[in-house]
This record gives structure tokens, sequence and C-alpha cells, in this order.
């Protein structure tokens, strides 16, 4: 019986030694064919463009290192993709991608790293998947250490492309748009992302498109060849900055600038140092020929000066410093809101929700400060006419008011738009930079002299350049009929009321009549998508822009200059209980006015409450502001006066044209430059708008100091030289670094 078992274990030993054996070998042999064919690729450019062997090497996973970058579905899912490729060139590109990331070579890895592979946070609204965009472009790192450790440089040049790819299957809640209902595969609309795709620099459109399409088993709805950009790795000028024809005429004419403004500094250190004492300076040219005062007139010295110095308070003027600055703060800190929505944000609802509360409606409705400004331009306008009339028995050159308005807008103007034409798309970089930047640039080549006449708000509009220049075009209008009902005013006292107070009341009910008859929304509403590109937005283009849409603030302007002005005349002065009422009555329609909005991004609206709303919101701020107006330069605003009078508003308010100009390169930049979306709360949102309005100013500094300034004073002395006394009757707006008491000077 012993004996029996002992007889049978033997079999079975020799069993399991067999097929232990025959199971070795063959790991040994798997092995072996393994090492064999990887010792058998050849990764040069030449082997490895056959995109058969690359298939065949991905299909037999025969590459089964468990530390590669990708996986094994993630090869076969790359081969299959490129293969589906057209064009011969892409194709070849793509597979010497490939095998160079199997190869682990670092350039070829940072290329697929950069590229957005899986999306996050679509559901949330997070529909910018931008990717790595300077891991993609920044090759040289890779070029400059294969010089130093002898490595294979990088065979294929990368560029950064953004797709537009249908997200199916997703449901985004709309909050960042007017559409309330949310965006999913059961319904018409279509969820679509921003995709960042990192492909070689060969590849055209459709072939980034067929790719990626294979790749993320996503339809790719369009790959816009425009918005691709270039690793400077294999660029024919070596990745240095070209530069054409425009940017070296820009460039000399801003050098000139430079040079007047360096010598005259020298020359007024020069003075100082002759005469021991900056102020002997300063009267001493006034009182010397007009070589003197020219020269003087670009020094940095002398238009800082001027800049900070207290203004002297003539006609009660003085306040409208603390009005203008208020009233850009918020205009800027608007603007910065409205670039921030409509960027790549990482929580849009918190913005979204906060257009339905009135705590932030004084950011999203700021476009009724811009109203201020055309108040202010008529006040001022008609205030000081009247006065000059009065000193000159009603004999005024209407056409000396034009030439020295066009003198003393156009240069700064033309500096910024120079800038947009020539050097703004070299200034920075970002996934979203030549998209946007280019069309800006398009935009302006095609249109920039219709900016300098003044009617680009009419014209040619789907080539809008500047998205903020159509106030300077409405002011200009305006100040060019202006004349008319001033001089009415003068002349033909009871004439010019009716016409003044007619074009007042017609100018307040155009609002009305065209959002009715159109079907309008009361005002520009923000929301992030509609507000990307306001010059494709139709509200902004077809009826905001337009001078017969923001007339009334004007005219409201010119009337309660000339109320101002009758009472100064006369000594009038209001009763108290008057006053209180009035005041009473100014707040409550301003408040009302700025914080009813928050109704129109609750529910929807009817066409009623919109064109209710779209024309008395903006009359009764009119009549809100030019009481404010009237009551600081009369006398009846007590403490208010002496606090929009304060010295601190001075400098701000002399930069507001500047200011006003620059804070497009502002927006533009942060907005554009972003390389993932950005997350809210209330600090950061404080802290961005903040640093955006200061960027605005330094670079309204610049721009002051270089041409506003020094041009302001070349066109007095121009003027003087016409046999005629200085008069400023510019807008409010305009006054950089004029002041008050220069405007009557």
């Amino acid at each position: 019986m012993l004996r029996s078992k002992r007889f049978m274990f033997f079999p079975l030993t020799l069993l399991l030694c067999t097929v232990v054996s025959v199971c070795f070998a063959d790991v040994r042999n798997s092995e072996t064919d393994v090492s064999l064919i990887n010792d058998h690729l050849d990764w040069s450019a030449e082997e490895h463009s056959d995109t058969k062997y690359a298939g065949s090497a991905v299909d037999l996973h025969l590459l089964q290192d468990d530390n590669a970058v990708l996986t094994r579905t993630e090869r076969r899912l790359f081969a299959d993709s490129l293969r589906k490729v057209e064009g011969q060139k892409c194709r070849d590109e793509l597979n010497s991608t490939l095998w160079a990331i199997l190869g682990g070579q670092r350039w070829a890895i940072a290329m697929y790293d950069a590229m957005a592979k899986s999306s996050a946070g679509i559901n949330s609204g997070v529909l910018h998947q931008l990717g790595h965009f300077d891991e993609c472009l920044q090759q040289q790192q890779f070029h400059s250490s294969a010089l130093e450790t002898e490595e294979a440089e990088p065979v294929v040049r990368s560029k950064y492309c953004l797709l537009d790819v249908q997200m199916n299957g997703f449901t985004v809640e709309t909050v960042a748009s007017r559409r309330k209902e949310a965006l999913n595969r059961n319904g018409d609309a279509v969820v679509v992302a921003l995709w960042g795709a990192c492909v070689p620099a060969s590849c055209e459109a459709v072939d980034i498109a067929t790719f990626m399409e294979n790749y993320l088993q996503r339809p790719v709805l369009s790959a816009n060849e425009t918005a691709c950009q270039l690793s400077s790795v294999g660029a024919a000028n070596g990745g240095q900055l070209y530069v054409d024809g425009g940017m070296f005429a820009y460039a000399v004419v801003l050098f000139v600038f430079i040079l007047l403004a360096t010598l005259s500094t020298a020359y007024h250190v020069y003075l100082i140092y002759a005469s021991r004492n900056a102020d002997d300076v300063s009267k001493r040219a006034l009182q010397q020929q007009t070589l003197t005062i020219a020269l003087l007139s670009f020094s940095v010295i002398e238009n800082t000066k001027k800049l900070f110095q207290a203004s002297k308070d003539q006609m009660g003027l003085n306040s409208i410093n603390g009005i203008k600055a208020i009233a850009m703060l918020l205009i800027l800190a608007g603007h910065a809101l409205s670039f921030i929505y409509s960027s790549p944000t990482y929580n849009e609802a918190f913005i979204a929700e906060k257009t339905k509360y009135p705590t932030f409606a004084f950011l999203y409705n700021s476009l009724l400060f811009v109203d201020t400004f055309l108040l202010l331009s008529g006040f001022l306008f008609c205030r000081i006419l009247l006065i000059e009339l009065d000193r000159r028995r009603g004999r005024i050159n209407p056409l000396i008011l034009y030439v020295g308005r066009y003198i003393r807008l156009t240069p700064a103007y033309m500096a910024i738009i120079g800038f947009y034409m020539t050097w703004l798309p070299s200034i920075g970089s970002g996934p979203l930079w030549r998209e946007r930047i280019s069309r800006e640039q398009e935009r302006c080549q095609a249109s920039w002299w219709l900016n300098i006449l003044y009617v680009n708000n009419y014209f040619n509009t789907d080539k809008f350049c500047m998205f903020q220049s159509w106030y300077l075009s409405v002011d200009t209008q305006l100040f060019f009929i202006a004349p008319i009902f001033i001089y009415l005013l003068y002349k033909a006292r009871k004439c010019g009321q009716r016409l003044l107070i007619a074009a007042v009341v017609c100018t307040s009910l155009i609002p009305f009549v065209v959002t009715f008859l159109r079907h309008l929304d009361p005002t520009l509403l923000v929301y992030a998508d509609e507000l990307i590109d306001l010059a494709s937005n139709n509200y902004y283009i077809g009826y905001y822009i337009k001078t017969h849409m923001r007339a009334s603030a004007y005219f409201i302007g010119l009337l309660t200059g000339f109320m101002v002005h009758l009472m100064q005349e006369k000594g009038l002065k209001l009763s108290v209980t008057l006053v209180r009422i009035a005041w009473l009555l100014s707040t409550l329609a301003g408040v009302g006015a700025m914080f009813s909005i928050c109704r129109f991004y609750i529910s929807p609206f009817t066409n009623v409450e919109s064109f209710l709303y779209a024309g008395f919101h903006k009359l009764a701020w009119n009549l809100s502001v030019a009481w404010l107006v009237m009551a600081a330069t009369t006398g009846h605003a007590g403490w208010l006066r002496g606090f929009l009078s304060s010295r601190v508003f001075v400098p701000i308010s002399r930069l507001t044209y500047c200011a006003y100009l620059s804070n497009g390169i502002v927006e533009l930049y942060h907005s554009s430059t972003l390389r993932y979306a950005s997350y809210w709360n209330y600090v950061n949102l404080e802290n961005e708008l903040i640093s955006h309005i200061v960027d605005t100013f330094v670079l309204a500094i610049v721009l002051c100091l270089l041409f506003e300034s020094p041009i302001h004073a070349l066109e007095r002395i121009l003027l003087r030289n016409a046999g005629r006394t200085e008069k400023r009757s510019q807008s409010e707006e305009n006054q950089s670094p004029s002041t008050s008491e220069e405007q009557v000077a």
C-alpha cells in the first residue's frame, strides 16, 4: 500500500516540473523577443516616419515598458488617429512624434503633455480646456540642452492651436448666458469646449481636426488656423521678433517724441540750475518768446508739475474734477469686470449670480457713468462758450473751435491706434492671444481713418477699432452741432431755449421709440458669451454706440450749463426747501436708475419693461447728475462740494482722457494672456479690478507726458499766434492735463 502511493507521487512530480520549465521558457522567449525588437527599432527620423512600421510595433504589443508615457490604449489610439490624417507631411511628423514619445525624447513628451487630453469641469461651465500653452511652444530649452549633451535635437516643430470640440453627453447650466435653460444633448443647443492642442507645425486645420477628432473620440467642429501659434524653434528668423515697415515707422515716431521729451527736460534742468528755482523757470517762460515756451512744452518736469498742481476754483468748476475722477474710476472698474467675466473662468457662476443683486450694479451698469462724461462735456462747453461770447460780443470763429479740438484730441488718439496697428501683437502671448489681438489689429488697420475722422460709430462698424472709441465719435459729433444752440442762447435767448428744450425732449424719446420698435434689450446687458467680442455684439454695434441713442445726456448738459450761467450771472440762490426737494428727488432717481438694472437678470422681461427702462433710466440718471453739477457749481452742495473739489482728484481728473484711451490695451492684455481659467471670490475680484485701474493710469501718465500734454501746449501757442486768446472748450474727458481754470484762462 505504501509502495503504491510512492509510485504515484513520482509521475505527479515529473509533470509539475515539466509545466514549470515550459512556463519559464515562454517568459524567456517573450523577453528575448521584446529585447530583440527594441534593439532593432531605429529611432531616426527616416525610419520612424513609416506609419506601417509604427503601427505594427504598437499592434504587436512589443513595447511593454510600464514606465512609458503612453499607455497601451493611448499608443494604439495615437497611431490609429494619425493614419487618418490626409496631409502627408503632417502624418509623417505626427508619426515621428509618436516614435519620439516611445523613445523617451523630452521634446516629444512635452508636446504630448501640453495637449488637453480630457475635459474637467464642463458641467460647471469650464469650457476652456486649454492644456499647457507654454510647455507646447517653449522647445528652445530642449534645443539648448541637446547642444550641451549631444542628444538629438527636436525633429518636429510644434504649434499650439485652439479647437471647438463638441462635448456630447454633458449638461451645462448656462448661468453666464441670457439663456436660462441647461445645455445638453437632448436640447437644440450644443455644448462646445475650446480645446488646446499641441501638434506639429506642418499640420493644417483639416489635419488637426481629423487627428484630434479621432484621438479625443469627440466631434471637432472647427480648428481655426488663425488661432494657432508657432514655436520659435526652427523659425526662419531664429525666433527673433519680426519688425515690418509699420512697426519700424511707429518706433521712429515714438523715438522722436521720447527724444524731444529728453532734450526738453534737459533744457529745463539747465534753466533750473541757472535760475536756482523751478517756479521762476515757468514764470520766465511765460514772459519770453514763443520758442522758449515751445522748447519747454515737452519737458517732463513741466508737464508733471501741471499734472499735480492745484486748481484755482473759478466759476465753481473745481468740483467737476471730483465728478470726473470718480466716474472714470468706476468706468474702468466696469470695463475690467466685463473682460474678466468674458475670460476663462473657473466659477463663472460667482459673477453671474451677482448680477441678480444690487451689490455689483454700479459695476455692470457702469455704462451710465459714460453718460456722465457726455453731460459734463455739454455743460462745460455751453458754460465757457457763453462767457467767451459775452467777452467777445458774439464774435467767435467756430472753425478755430473745431481745429483746436481736433489738434488736442487726435495726436494721443493716433498714438494708441498706431500701437494697435503695429506693436500690440508683439507684447504678449497666451492661448487666446493671437486670435483676439490679431482681430483687433486687423480692424484698426482697416478702419483707423474712420476713427480719426470721428465717424467710426456709424461707418464700417464690422471693423470697429478700439471698443471704447465710440465715445470720442459721439462727443465730437455733438460738439460740432452744439455751437448752433449756444449761439442762439446768446443771440436769441427765448428761441435758443425752446430749441434746446425740444432737442432734450426728442433725444430723450429716441431710446423709448427705438427699443420698443426693434424689441431691444433695455441696455447693454452683461453676459459672458456676449462680451467676448463686443464688435460682434449686435446691440453694441447697432444701437449702443450710436450718437442718436446717447445724445440726450449731452443736450441736458447744455441746458444745465445755460441754467448755471444764468444763476451765476444774476447771482441767484435757490431756497433751502427747494434744494432739499431737489436733492431728495435726484438721489432717488439716480439710485433707481443705477440699481434697478438687476431686475433684467433675474427673469425674462417683456418688451414694455425693456423700452420703459431704456428711456427712463437714462433720463433719470442724466437729470440726477445734472442737479449734482448744478448744485456743486452754484454753492448748493454743502460739504459735498468741498469733497469733490479735493486736490486728490485733480491728477486723476486730468488723466481721464489718456486713461480712457489706454484702458483698451490693459484689458486686452490681461484677458488675452490668461493660461487657465481663473477662480473668483470677493478678494480676488477686488485685487484684479484695482490692478487693472492702476495699470491703466500708469499707461495714461506715459501717454499724457509724451503726447497729450506737449501737444496741448503747442496748441495754445498756435492759437495765440492766430490772434486768439486761449479758450478751453473741450469735453471734460479731454482735459489732460488742462484744468477748469485753464479752460477759461
